[in-house]
């Protein structure tokens, strides 16, 4: 085997060509990027990064060094769209076509859209390092934050913005948040917490709609569940 290709330039993609580079591979590793950056540490961004505790550089998973250490050949900026089993081959950005002896697929997950609200300005997703340097740049601006979604995620971004000192209101139809993650007991003690530090947790709720005003999000609606 000659060539290995890994298609996410994420953390799960760097650890299997790090891994693949000890346990003796001697070939052409090319790794696939969508973004333009290196890769970087995701965990940071609903955290460190967006509270503007960390600069963005130091959510690199690895040094120029490093990387280089692994003779990895990066293609960044680039979508891997088709694979192609009987030909060995992946397409980028519906075009150029890349051969491969091995294929690891290291992609990671999307965030969920909602069916929507996102045409409006003010309206975030986050998922990428320059996903989180857009909302912190809104953030300053002191706006009223509505999360949607008490997952781990969910919870850290409103930890944090109420960290900035923003008014925050945590939306989820769960009963409490991480109820998925780690089971309502423990997530209405996540609640309690939330809702000490100032944090406005309204769970059992649907999001329905948004309203806007002058092409800008101005209000989430939303309705009770029964039960």
């Amino acid at each position: 085997m000659d060539h290995i290709v890994v298609v996410g330039a994420s953390a799960a993609g760097l650890t299997a060509a790090d891994t693949l580079r000890r346990e003796g591979f001697t070939g052409t590793l090319t790794m696939v990027g969508d973004e333009l950056r290196p890769p970087y540490d995701r965990p940071p961004l609903s955290k460190q990064v967006l509270a503007g505790e960390w600069e963005p550089h130091k959510a690199t998973l690895r040094q120029e060094s490093d990387v280089q250490r692994l003779r990895l050949q990066m293609v960044l900026g680039h979508r891997a769209t088709e694979v192609d089993p009987a030909a060995r081959a992946i397409t980028l950005d519906g075009r150029e076509r890349i051969g491969y002896d091995g294929l690891i697929v290291a992609t990671g997950l999307r965030p969920r859209h909602l069916p929507f609200g996102h045409d409006l300005a003010g309206v975030h997703v986050l998922r990428t390092l320059d996903d989180t340097l857009t909302l912190r740049a809104e953030l300053l601006g002191g706006p009223r934050v509505v999360v949607i979604g008490a997952g781990f995620l969910g919870s850290e971004i409103a930890a944090t913005a109420r960290g900035l000192g923003l008014d925050v209101t945590l939306v989820d139809v769960e009963t409490t948040p991480l109820a998925r993650q780690i089971g309502s007991d423990v997530g209405e003690l996540v609640a309690r917490t939330h809702r000490d530090h100032g944090v406005d947790v309204r769970m059992r709720r649907h999001v329905t709609g948004m309203t806007g005003q002058n092409g800008r999000v101005a209000a989430v609606v939303k309705k009770l569940l029964a039960g």
